[in-house]
């Protein structure tokens, strides 16, 4: 079992490296500079359906992290961001049916948004960075229909449940654990 375990969490660190470097080395040279997915934020909503709240919460801290080594801007900004979109999707994972992968969908887009007023909100409040805030409310629309369009393709991607047979609907919290 300890194994196991150790197995899936190197899974998962090298999983965030390959979309950190996805999100920051390749997605860029092919997309228009306005245009920037966050990978990892689709990763955050994810952990948020399907994982508890101390190891979501650790992996969505260590997720804005990276993205904070990456990002050039204060240090923790994205840490704190996406452990609070973590917290805020955990709180409402239980209202909602998490096994319909449509509701990764509504995530990306409303996380995308979530996650541009916070930066903009901390960035006000800690930060000498008076005049990005109204650049960030300027790209959040674009972003969230592109990280919904990344979660598309993510849960194309997601293995497939034994015996499903031709449905091409998959369950997120059977898709990937920690």
């Amino acid at each position: 079992m300890g194994g196991e375990s150790v197995k899936r969490g190197a899974g998962f660190f090298l999983l965030s490296l390959l979309l950190l470097f996805l999100q920051v080395a390749v997605l860029p040279r092919l997309l228009p500079d306005h245009l920037k997915p966050d990978l990892l934020l689709l990763v955050v909503a994810y952990l948020g359906l399907t994982q508890n709240w101390l190891r979501g919460g650790l992996c969505s801290w260590y997720l804005g992290s990276l993205e904070d080594v990456f990002a050039g801007s204060d240090f923790g900004l994205f840490g704190i961001t996406f452990l609070l979109i973590f917290l805020l999707v955990k709180t409402g994972a239980g209202r909602f049916n998490t096994e319909n992968p449509l509701l990764l969908l509504l995530l990306a887009f409303f996380a995308t948004m979530v996650k541009g007023i916070l930066l903009s909100v901390l960035l006000l409040l800690f930060a000498d960075a008076g005049r990005q805030w109204p650049l960030l409310l300027h790209i959040i629309l674009p972003e969230a229909v592109l990280n919904t369009f990344f979660a598309l393709l993510f849960l194309c991607c997601l293995p497939r449940r034994h015996g499903e047979g031709r449905s091409r609907r998959q369950s997120l919290s059977r898709g990937f654990s920690l």
